[in-house]
């Protein structure tokens, strides 16, 4: 613990901090940075919109300035560092409006964005979810009202041919459904389409067990050995000329091979 009361970061929680100048994770991570400020005490004074009358409180905003600096990459930083130099609360409102905005252009390409959203092949629904949840964040933070029919129909659209069954399931679906159910609910047709494309038992034996062959239980009454019968005995026409059964006083077969004898 240091003398100012705070307990020093890892390298590993900095690391989770750090922003890299990704606008599409922007909103990600604001949250942990307002996360990382509660722990501190400072979250209210960056967010807070009341004059600065108290010198504490100016203290304050100096220290959440110097917080968020060490967590910007080298281009938000540039963006901060003149127009808000000591000013933890502009410096937080530079960055919403340059990677945030709510101005049209970027508005747009949000929609866009939503509109053309569709699963890879290799994509798990989870993912598809995280991918399509955070261009609703945005539109949302941009004040933009997004229903949830609107998200619903967007996400089925982007679902591959072997989701059919589901997209039929849910566009007839005469019944009001939430967004949260509808994310449910995929998820459960993803685990059942996983749990169907599993191999059967009994064919897994069939292909990976050829032990298992009824050849292997079969016995040749010409050589006594097994695996094959008696007309495919290699050894036939051999045994013929040498067979006899002592206690039948026959040549059909052999000692060997006489059941009765046995």
């Amino acid at each position: 613990m240091s003398s100012t009361g705070y307990e020093p970061r890892s390298n590993a929680k900095l690391q989770r901090l750090l922003f890299d100048g990704d606008e599409t994770k922007y909103e990600l991570w604001e949250a942990r940075l307002l996360g990382y400020l509660q722990t501190i005490k400072l979250k209210k004074t960056i967010l807070s919109s009341a004059p600065l009358e108290e010198e504490g409180d100016e203290a304050k905003n100096e220290e959440s300035y110097a917080e968020l600096i060490q967590l910007l990459d080298d281009t938000s930083l540039s963006l901060v560092m003149r127009d808000a130099a000591g000013d933890g609360r502009k410096a937080l409102n530079i960055l919403r409006d340059h990677y945030a905005s709510q101005g049209k252009p970027r508005i747009i390409a949000l929609y866009t964005e939503l509109t053309s959203l569709e699963k890879g092949t290799s994509e798990t629904v989870t993912d598809y979810l995280i991918r399509a949840e955070r261009s609703i964040m945005a539109l949302k933070n941009a004040k933009e009202t997004v229903s949830d029919g609107l998200v619903i129909a967007m996400i089925l659209k982007g679902l591959p041919d072997s989701y059919k069954p589901f997209v039929v399931h849910i566009t007839q679906s005469t019944s009001e459904i939430t967004f949260a159910m509808f994310k449910s609910q995929l998820k459960s047709f993803e685990e059942t389409e996983k749990f169907n494309c599993k191999p059967k038992t009994d064919q897994v034996m069939k292909t990976e067990s050829p032990s298992f062959s009824a050849s292997n239980y079969v016995t040749c009454y010409a050589c006594g050995r097994k695996g094959h019968i008696m007309k495919d005995c290699p050894d036939k026409t051999k045994s013929e000329t040498s067979k006899w059964c002592s206690y039948h006083k026959s040549t059909t077969y052999s000692d060997s091979t006489c059941r009765r004898h046995q």
